[in-house]
């Protein structure tokens, strides 16, 4: 029975990794011929398609009741979406593309790591009121989330105007009618083969007797993060770094909201309260994580090699870090 689950495992990875290269790619189109820009294609498009994998998992650990894993590949998913950014900021470092990067992301940024706040301080703390089954640091996630993504929608910045491919609305161009068809149809088979992917990783997990915070925060995140990793590593192919940055930052914040839709479907208490105490060093890690990559976003220039990079290697290492806490 192991190795169907290591055969699921492995043929669900490999679909959600190519239908998240084609999904980048139709994002890529959108966002480069119509008015969203990358900025937004990434924040919004990109993020919540590949996140759905996330949002099938936790739900799934929420209705059987491990808070564990439902929180955990939440928390794991950001800090490891994360790490992508900054190993692919180190593989593309001649082109230094993140020093181009719209400084918009920091209202994203900042949007992420006031959640990381309010998720650190629900894990920690035991308050147990609720509303309809929903607890309050659920319900103080949904109302940052929605605020957030409105307030961002509002600072797009103007894109700047191109005589090769003017902007132009769906109606009017087929390739743009073509791309987001294409993009739905990618976005579903993300959905279908990434729960797969992190239900067969649950079920290998267990099979092997490693607990629940780790199958939650290091497998399972790692797993449902791979179609996150492959559409960033093609958006910054295509030289889509607001795209790449957007969908990093909007996967993060809305991971989080994740964490707030699968309290709805916990029936035995607070799902923030039912928790190990390692989640909360990994909500503390994944503010860290995303300070550094305000820092990245907001630097024009940098003298040489080695400060570029500097912010990436901390990212890194602090990553090392945290899992060797979990695991050990």
């Amino acid at each position: 029975m192991t190795w169907l689950y290591i055969s699921i495992f492995i043929i669900s990875a490999i679909i959600s990794a190519y239908s998240a290269i084609h999904l980048s790619r139709h994002a890529d189109t959108i966002s480069k011929q119509t008015k969203l820009g990358g900025f937004l294609a990434g924040t919004l498009l990109l993020a919540v398609a590949t996140s759905l994998p996330e949002l099938t998992t936790t739900v799934s650990a929420s209705v059987i009741g491990n808070a564990d894993i439902a929180v955990g590949n939440g928390l794991g998913s950001i800090i490891f979406n994360t790490l992508v950014l900054f190993v692919l900021d180190i593989y593309f470092r001649k082109k230094r593309l993140f020093l181009s990067a719209s400084h918009t992301h920091v209202y994203t940024g900042m949007i992420a790591l006031l959640l990381c706040v309010v998720t650190a301080i629900g894990l920690i703390t035991s308050f147990n009121i609720s509303l309809f089954n929903i607890g309050l640091t659920s319900l103080i996630v949904t109302l940052i989330y929605v605020f957030g993504m409105w307030f961002i929608s509002k600072t797009q910045e103007e894109p700047e105007p191109s005589e090769e491919i003017p902007p132009t609305k769906l109606s009017d161009n087929p390739s743009i009618r073509h791309a987001v068809k294409r993009f739905v149809i990618y976005a579903i088979a993300i959905f279908i083969f990434g729960s797969a992917l992190s239900l067969s990783g649950d079920a290998i997990s267990q099979s092997t007797g490693i607990s629940a915070t780790v199958v939650g925060s290091v497998l399972v995140a790692l797993a449902t993060s791979l179609p996150d990793a492959m559409g960033v590593f093609m958006a910054l192919r295509l030289g889509n770094v607001n795209m790449a940055i957007g969908a990093i930052l909007g996967s993060n914040v809305f991971n989080i909201l994740v964490i707030a839709i699968g309290d709805v479907f916990y029936f035995e208490g607070s799902i923030w309260r039912d928790t190990s105490n390692e989640l909360i060093y990994i909500s503390i890690v994944g503010f860290l994580l995303t300070v550094l990559v305000m820092v990245i976003v907001k630097r024009d220039h940098t003298r040489n090699n080695f400060t570029y990079l500097l912010p990436s290697l901390l990212a890194i290492a602090s990553y090392l870090i945290v899992i060797g806490v979990v695991l050990f």
